[in-house]
C-alpha cells in the first residue's frame, strides 16, 4: 500500500453571504436533537425531515415545516425516569410510497454490559401503522440505518458505540449486526439476524451508499478509533476489508463515502471523507491513488481543517452540483475563536487544495443531512444543534 499526506487548507474563510446557503429554522425549541433523518413520512412524494430528539420522535412536513409527533415512548413519569433516544433510521422498504421508521434509545454509553440499563432497538413502522416491535441488541446502541441488501430487500444495520463489557475500547470487540425484517413487520414475526462486522472495539458512525448506482447492493463503511472497515454482502456472506486509511489522526469519529451522481466513473468513487478522531478536530479526505490494472491500492489524505472542537456532523457530495466532491462538516462545541458551526469545503483550482466557506457560526452542529427538499435540483443543508436546541434548512441558492 501507498500513501502520500497533503495539507489542503487555505488561509482565512469566506463570510456567510458567500456561501449560497440561507438558513431557515423550522424548529428553535428541541430538547437534544441526537440524530436526523429524511424521507417521505406521509406519501405526498416529498422529503420530510425526521428527529431523534432527547424524548420524542419528530417529524417535520414538507413543505410547511408543521412539527407532528411521530412516537414517543416518554409519556407520563416515564418522562422523566427514561434515558434519552439516540438515533433513527427511515427508508421506503415495502414500496409503498412511505417511509418505515426505526429508532434506538436508552442511550447510556457508560454501561457497556446490561442490554436493560443501555440501549434499546424498535421497529416503530409507517405514519398511520405505527406498532412498535421491540428488537435484541447489544448495549450502547448509538447509530442505525436501514441498507439495501438484494433486489428490494432491506436490512437494518445497527452500530452500537463499544463492545459488550469492554472498558475504555478494550475487551470484547463491537457487533456490528443487521436486522432483517419479516414480511410483515408491524404483524409480528421473526427478524433473522447476522453479524457483519466485529473488528472494531470502540467505532462512532457509518455509511453506506449503492456505490455502483446499479440498485443492486449498499456498501457499508464503518469508522472508529482502530480506523475504518468496507463491509459488503458477496455472494451471500458478509466480507469485510480494512481501508487502511493513512496517518489518521487517532482514527474516525464520522466517515462518509464520497457521493457522486450515475455515470461518473469507478475511480471517482474510491474517496471518502472523515472526521478524526472520534469527537475531533480535523476534516480530512482520502483519495484512491491506485492505477487500473495495477493491483495496487494507495490513499491520498489531504488535511482541510484542524479547528473543529467536537467534531460531530459530516457529508460528503456535490452540493454545488459543479461535478466535484464538497464536505460539509459540522461541530458542536466552541472553538478556539468561541464559535459553533458548519463549514463548506470546496477544491481550489491549484489540485490538493481546497477553499473553506463559512456556512454558519451560531449552530452547535450534532447532525446534518444533504437531500434536494424543494425539487430544484440543488441540495439542501439540514441540521439539528445540540446545545442551540434547534433545526435549521439551509436552502442552497447556488
Amino acid at each position: 500500500m501507498s500513501s502520500s499526506l497533503t495539507l489542503g487548507f487555505c488561509t482565512g474563510s469566506l463570510l456567510l453571504a458567500e456561501a449560497p446557503f440561507k438558513a431557515q429554522t423550522i424548529d428553535p425549541q428541541i430538547a437534544i436533537g441526537y440524530g436526523l433523518a429524511v424521507g417521505d413520512v406521509d406519501g405526498d412524494g416529498d422529503q420530510d425531515i425526521l428527529l431523534a430528539d432527547k424524548r420524542d420522535f419528530i417529524w417535520y412536513e414538507n413543505p410547511s415545516w408543521k412539527k407532528h409527533l411521530f412516537h414517543t415512548f416518554h409519556q407520563g413519569d416515564k418522562r422523566t425516569q427514561l434515558r434519552d433516544n439516540v438515533c433513527i433510521a427511515a427508508r421506503d422498504i415495502d414500496g409503498d410510497g412511505k417511509v418505515e421508521v426505526a429508532v434506538g434509545g436508552n442511550w447510556n454509553p457508560g454501561n457497556t454490559d446490561s442490554e436493560e440499563q443501555s440501549g434499546s432497538i424498535h421497529y416503530l413502522g409507517s405514519l398511520g401503522k405505527v406498532k412498535p416491535v421491540q428488537l435484541p441488541h447489544d448495549p450502547t446502541t448509538h447509530r442505525m440505518r436501514w441498507v439495501h441488501v438484494g433486489d428490494k430487500k432491506y436490512a437494518l444495520v445497527v452500530l452500537p458505540l463499544h463492545g459488550r463489557g469492554n472498558r475504555g475500547g478494550e475487551g470484547k470487540p463491537v457487533n456490528v449486526t443487521a436486522y432483517f425484517p419479516p414480511s410483515n413487520p408491524s404483524a409480528g414475526g421473526s427478524w433473522k439476524t447476522a453479524i457483519i462486522n466485529n473488528e472494531l472495539h470502540k467505532t462512532h458512525n457509518f455509511d453506506s451508499f449503492d456505490i455502483y448506482r446499479d440498485g443492486s447492493l449498499d456498501t457499508v463503511i464503518i469508522g472508529g478509533a482502530e480506523g475504518a472497515r468496507s463491509v459488503s454482502l458477496t455472494e451471500g456472506k458478509w466480507q469485510s476489508r480494512d481501508l487502511a486509511l493513512p496517518d489518521m489522526n487517532g482514527g474516525a469519529g464520522e466517515i462518509r463515502i464520497g457521493k457522486f451522481g450515475k455515470g461518473e466513473p469507478a475511480r471517482q468513487r474510491n474517496t471518502f471523507a472523515c472526521i478524526e478522531p472520534i469527537h475531533g478536530n480535523t476534516v480530512a479526505v482520502y483519495e484512491g491513488t491506485g492505477g487500473k490494472g495495477t493491483g495496487k491500492t494507495g490513499w491520498k489524505r489531504t488535511v482541510l481543517d484542524d479547528s473543529l472542537s467536537q467534531g460531530h456532523a459530516l457529508e460528503y457530495a456535490d452540493v454545488l452540483g459543479t461535478g466535484s466532491l464538497q464536505v460539509v462538516a459540522g461541530w458542536r462545541n466552541p472553538n478556539k475563536e468561541g464559535k459553533v458551526g458548519i463549514k463548506l469545503y470546496t477544491p481550489g483550482k491549484r489540485q490538493g487544495t481546497w477553499i473553506t466557506h463559512l456556512i454558519d457560526d451560531k449552530i452547535a452542529c450534532e447532525d446534518l443531512k444533504v437531500v434536494d427538499l424543494n425539487k430544484d435540483g440543488k441540495p439542501d443543508i439540514i441540521a439539528c444543534g445540540r446545545s442551540t436546541r434547534n433545526v435549521v434548512i439551509y436552502w442552497n441558492k447556488g
